[in-house]
């Protein structure tokens, strides 16, 4: 019982962290969407803690961990999951799962620290456990990134010994400081070579930027120990700034690089001096062995030395020029007072000299300042003209294509419709749009119920000012002009100034209406469920099959699908549905899109995650559709209920009993059919014409039979009050549109016109001319209803 007990546990929690992390990439708010990745690792983490052996809590935290940019966390996850699922013999396919995920996180971090080598070692380890493509593809960007990067360094090292040979040639040449700047480039471009700050060490002593230049030597010796002019550009810094012990320990250093290098002994003997001098001591040669420590050969004890023997040399010669020199300050003494006065005045000249001179040196860097960003603010300015000037460019011909598209849905409705509405017209026909004859409202707009030209009819006003609301009028006009059938809403017309669109009415509402009411469901029985299906089939089959483009609905859902006074299908809302092209790449019809709209519960997985909608897509949500039909249960976790219920062979728990006896040999074909419809890979689902629609119409004629003595007589089906003509109150066979712009049968108004009448059958009203519009659209209309009609008979 307690295994058990873990066992429904650990499932709670991994259903948990999934709804968690599904509703993440819903969330628009970077806070909320942060809180709720928190969640699903909180519980993904006791899910892992209440079942070790299921990989998956591991592998779905660190997509988690991935989301929220814990990279280290999401590779450490990825590794447990890789050894735990070794240990357990889990599927290959997890394995390289949780490998591919900790290849994606390590290349988040190569692109911070610049080394590829282990994402790519974890994309071959993620192939050798399971094949595929998608992992391959990464694989080879992998690859790809670090040759690129590689390549680039090359073109960085080059660039950085260009800079430095130019920098020599014009240290050659004593410009130093135009050898410091090129100095300067090469370290930028390649920072971690030793000789660019050695060399750049060497101008700042010419300039007499003495810490500048001791940085640059010591970076130089920490870049590279083994580097002897590191050592003797410090050293000479250290001596020029009169620090002669630190110079001393520096050339000491650099002896133990290379024992046989003479500008360093030179230096020890030059410091070795200083120092005897500064003290007044001498320092013999037992005490500079103790500094310099062991050498690595006699011979370089030798050398050293024979090189202090003549430091002893010249001590003694310095101390006699010692004497010498005392004798002549004196002798000089008395010529010093006489010459102090010049001294001062030749002092004063010089320190105002070295001022006008600096002064002149910073108004001239100033200016060279202000000269470079002058040119960069003009080459911005320069870009930021061109940028503008092709936004304007982009904008004027987005606005010519805008303008051609809305006369062409304007000669659209013109030429296929017939029948265009003014504001004035759909205003007195809502009563100014009052929110008594509103029966609907979505995202993009409101449904009202109106009388429009002796006509109930629905009528769609959209968001005119709303980006979605304007191509969700273009696109219903674009589809539901051209495209006929019985089971899709008749469009009668529209109002381009108000982006308003007018329907045929449908008293009974909308599929939804019926499976959220307890007492509507009753009154649709299995039979009449499964002729619905049937039809949306039929509707959903001629619109994937639509020339020279399919066309694909993209937000199927019981809310879309209207019934008319009979429980006649009618799919509608087709604001969002798109013809499918032939894609360049993998030749695939498909719409692709970088934001996919639709219901989320009715949505196809694939779709929301590459934003590639196809007629795949609707087969999901038909499926979701259907197990709705089936079990009368709202969609949120429908597939997991009835998938519960197959295995356990108890699928008559689940279907809805308002319907009447389900026969079990229907509910077994409905569930599989919608289960496989409901596929994750569109490539796994059945097509619509084929495998789908035959078992569908195998249903819907098993169920015409069983409801065959149940059927409703032809004399109770309502004829919709805008199909009869207003003179001879029969239905219309020729529709046509006079002056008063009501609809009349053509023979009957054209008797009214030729008797001498001139004004309106219906208002009394003078006809301003005789002229009669045929109206295709109404026409159309009548024909399919009359032809459903027939086939109900």
């Amino acid at each position: 019982m307690e295994a058990d007990g873990r066992a429904v546990a650990a499932r709670r929690a991994k259903e948990a962290g999934n709804d968690a992390y599904r509703k993440s990439f819903l969330e628009t708010l970077p806070a909320y969407c942060k809180s709720l990745l928190e969640t699903a690792v909180e519980h993904y983490t006791r899910g892992a803690l209440l079942d070790p052996s299921d990989i998956s809590f591991l592998t779905n935290r660190a997509a988690a961990y991935l989301k929220l940019c814990k990279y280290e966390e999401c590779v450490r996850d990825c590794d447990d999951a890789a050894k735990r699922g070794r240990e357990v013999g889990a599927n290959n396919k997890l394995i390289a799962k949780a490998l591919s995920r900790k290849a994606s996180a390590l290349l988040e971090l190569a692109d911070c620290a610049g080394d590829y080598a282990p994402a790519i070692r974890a994309l071959e380890q993620s192939l050798a456990e399971h094949y595929c493509e998608e992992t391959l593809d990464k694989l080879g960007e992998a690859e790809r990134e670090r040759k690129e990067l590689e390549e680039q360094d090359r073109l960085d090292q080059e660039a950085a010994d260009h800079d430095r040979e130019k920098g020599n040639e014009f240290f050659k040449q004593k410009k130093y400081h135009e050898a410091a700047m090129h100095y300067t480039r090469a370290i930028k471009m390649s920072p971690k070579d030793p000789r660019a700050f050695s060399n750049r060490a060497q101008c700042h002593i010419y300039l007499g930027d003495f810490p500048q230049s001791l940085k640059d030597a010591e970076k130089c010796v920490e870049l590279d120990p083994t580097f002897i002019k590191g050592y003797v550009r410090k050293a000479k810094v250290q001596f020029l700034m009169e620090s002669y012990e630190n110079a001393l320990t520096t050339y000491l250093e650099g002896l133990k690089c290379d024992p046989n290098n003479m500008e360093v002994l030179d230096g020890l003997r030059r410091c070795a001096a200083c120092i005897k001098k500064a003290n007044g001591v001498d320092i013999e040669l037992e005490e500079l062995k103790e500094m310099s420590g062991n050498f690595q050969s006699e011979n370089d004890l030798c050398k050293f030395q024979k090189a202090m023997e003549q430091a002893a040399i010249l001590k003694n010669e310095a101390s006699d020029e010692r004497l010498r020199r005392i004798e002549s300050e004196r002798m000089a003494r008395t010529m010093e007072e006489h010459l102090s006065g010049v001294q001062q005045e030749l002092e004063r000249l010089k320190k105002q000299h070295s001022e006008v001179t600096e002064k002149l040196k910073n108004t001239n860097e100033h200016l060279q300042g202000q000269l470079s960003e002058s040119r960069v603010q003009y080459e911005c300015l320069l870009v930021e003209h061109d940028h503008l000037l092709h936004e304007r460019n982009h904008a004027v011909r987005e606005v010519q294509e805008l303008r051609q598209k809305r006369g062409q849905m304007l000669s659209v409705l013109t030429t296929a419709m017939h029948c265009e509405f003014s504001s004035s017209e759909l205003e007195c026909a809502t009563e100014n749009f009052s929110s008594s004859l509103k029966i609907g409202e979505g995202g993009f707009g409101c449904v009202y119920r109106g009388l429009l030209r002796n006509m109930t009819v629905a009528i769609k006003v959209l968001k005119s000012d709303s980006l979605h609301g304007q191509s969700q009028f273009e696109q219903e006009v674009a589809i539901l002009s051209r495209v006929r059938h019985p089971h899709l809403v008749t469009l009668l017309g529209a109002c381009l100034e108000s982006s308003t669109l007018v329907y045929e009415f449908l008293p009974n509402g909308s599929l939804e209406d019926f499976l959220l009411c307890e007492e509507k469901r009753r009154t649709l029985p299995w039979q009449t469920r499964i002729r619905i299906i049937s039809e949306i089939c039929s509707a959903l089959t001629f619109l994937h099959k639509n020339k020279p483009h399919p066309v694909v609905h993209g937000d199927l859902k019981p809310a879309n699908i209207l019934l008319d006074v009979n429980l006649v299908t009618k799919l509608s809302d087709f604001g969002i549905s798109r013809h499918l092209m032939q894609s360049s790449t993998n030749n695939t019809i498909m719409y692709c899109t970088m934001h996919p709209m639709g219901t989320l519960q009715y949505m196809d997985p694939e779709f929301f995650a590459t934003g590639e909608l196809t007629c795949q897509s609707d087969v999901y949500s038909f499926g979701v559709v259907v197990l709705r039909l089936l079990t009368g249960k709202p969609p949120d976790g429908i597939k997991k209920v009835v998938e519960d219920a197959m295995e356990k062979g108890d699928l008559n728990s689940v279907v809805d009993t308002l319907a009447g006896e389900w026969p079990d040999v229907h509910v077994q074909q409905l569930a599989y059919l919608a289960i496989n419809c409901m596929e994750l890979s569109r490539r796994c689902r059945p097509d619509l014409s084929g495998e789908v629609w035959g078992v569908v119409e195998a249903l819907k004629d098993d169920a015409s039979l069983s409801s065959a003595s149940s059927s409703r007589p032809s004399d109770e089906i309502c004829t919709p009050s805008y199909f009869v003509c207003p003179i001879s109150q029969d239905v219309m066979n020729d529709p046509h549109i006079a002056a008063d712009g009501f609809t009349y049968e053509a023979e009957a108004i054209r008797s009214w016109l030729d008797s001498g009448h001139d004004t309106s059958p219906m208002t009394n009203m003078r006809l301003e001319h005789d002229v009669l519009i045929p109206n295709r659209t109404l026409r159309s209309a009548i024909q399919e209803w009359l032809q459903q009609q027939n086939m109900a008979l």
